[in-house]
């Protein structure tokens, strides 16, 4: 059952799915595909494959929603159930309001035709009028910025011209819904940032999104809530950080815990170090996984004079530290800390691969701390500070043991400054005549 346009009250959700299936049939062999229609129901052919699976979600008016998951989990599917462009094997979808959507940028337009017939073909391929792709097209001209070549066949674009003209096009037909599968990151900087401004005038202007990218910083930033999938299952639906959390959580292979591999002949120190004074207060619902074959067992922000600190000064200088001890043999083991604000967006961080520093194989029972050393360069505010140490192991990235919004800690600073850092400028004023 697919129902399109239903009016809305103040009450409904604009895109709605209940019980949602979606599934293709496999053949082995196309002369299996040929039986199967000569001969239905004499034998089975084909195996089923489930693309989506009892999918129930809703989004109401205005809502900015991530949808994530690893490659394979269902989200293009869904992303087309939801615009119409797949119809489900069984379930109920209702959306309500005209959809513009981001997916494959330029699919529908026809390169012998100029872009400015592209634009009216694509317009009328969703549902505008000519009278309303008028009223819009001296914006989407505007925001595409390809001058005279409006005017010329799309087949002499470049690639960059030609995704700019066809977001131009899908973001300025004035949508109810707008479904962005990975297009933000389309043309150059300046592009971007004008793509990245116009979604936020969106969301000012109560437009519903649906946003799918396997960027988690644009997730946490930009939306209220977040849905993940895992092999065409809705494996869990809430705001946007616990999602990300999970989906993290998700990407490491858990099957070694830390209680698995604790004892070693260093137990007593490592008994030691976490039970000494450190002044620090920890997150206790840090996000925490890995592997277990090393353990991060202390961290802490330190002055110059090796003093713990939580309260930081803007532009002073300070080490950040971790204790890390090895259950295992490990090779070249990267250590690694991030900065985030209060939501979840990533600031800033560095780790030992980025630097080029080779840490040599660690055996099974040594301890190391870790020492980054640098200036404060943040604004006032509060802080989550997570630490991490991961590996290569036979060229696949593996986690060891990974402690998200451990610890927070506190920004202070004696002028103002914009956003989230305080780039030090210096500033000079001389009259010219």
């Amino acid at each position: 059952m697919n129902k399109r346009d239903e009016p809305m009250t103040i009450q409904s959700p604009i895109i709605h799915l209940e019980q949602v299936d979606k599934s293709y049939r496999i053949f082995n062999r196309q002369l299996d595909r040929i039986r199967s229609a000569l001969f239905p129901g004499s034998q089975v052919y084909h195996r089923d494959f489930n693309a989506l699976s009892d999918i129930s979600l809703a989004v109401a008016p205005g809502e900015t929603v991530g949808v994530i998951g690893r490659n394979g989990s269902g989200k293009s599917t869904l992303l087309q159930i939801i615009c119409g462009i797949l119809k489900p094997t069984r379930g109920k979808v209702v959306v309500r309001g005209r959809i513009s959507a981001l997916l494959e940028l330029g699919a529908g337009f026809n390169p012998e035709f100029t872009g400015r017939e592209n634009v009216y073909l694509n317009g009328a391929i969703l549902g505008l009028s000519k009278e309303e792709i008028d009223d819009c097209i001296f914006d989407i001209e505007s925001f595409a910025g390809i001058g005279d070549f409006i005017d010329r066949p799309v087949k002499t674009y470049s690639s960059g011209m030609y995704v700019r003209l066809a977001f131009a096009v899908a973001i300025n037909v004035r949508p109810d819904i707008l479904i962005v599968d990975e297009a933000l990151s389309v043309g150059d900087t300046l592009f971007q940032a004008k793509c990245f401004a116009k979604f936020k005038q969106f969301q000012e202007q109560g437009v519903t999104i649906l946003f799918v990218t396997h960027s988690m910083d644009l997730i946490t930033r930009y939306c209220s809530r977040a849905f993940l999938l895992e092999e065409g299952t809705l494996l869990q639906s809430g705001s946007a950080k616990d999602v990300v959390d999970s989906y993290n959580r998700l990407l490491i292979d858990q099957s070694i815990g830390f209680g698995e591999m604790k004892n070693s002949p260093t137990e007593q120190l490592i008994a030691h170090i976490q039970s000494s004074e450190h002044d620090f207060q920890l997150n206790p619902d840090e996000n925490r996984y890995g592997n277990g074959k090393a353990e991060i067992i202390r961290v802490g922000i330190y002055n110059c004079k090796s003093q713990p600190q939580q309260t930081v000064c803007h532009a002073e200088q300070c080490e950040i530290v971790m204790d890390v001890v090895f259950h295992a043999d490990l090779k070249n083991p990267v250590f690694a800390f991030t900065i985030k604000d209060v939501k979840g967006f990533d600031l800033t961080g560095t780790n030992t691969f980025f630097h080029e520093i080779e840490t040599g194989t660690i055996r099974k029972g040594k301890m190391f701390r870790v020492i980054f050393k640098q200036y404060m360069r943040l604004n006032a505010g509060s802080y989550l500070l997570s630490f991490g140490c991961a590996g290569f192991e036979e060229g696949e990235y593996v986690v060891y043991d990974r402690r998200y919004d451990l610890m927070s800690f506190e920004v202070i600073s004696g002028r103002q400054s914009v956003g989230f850092f305080d780039l030090d400028s210096k500033i000079s004023i001389n009259q010219l005549n």
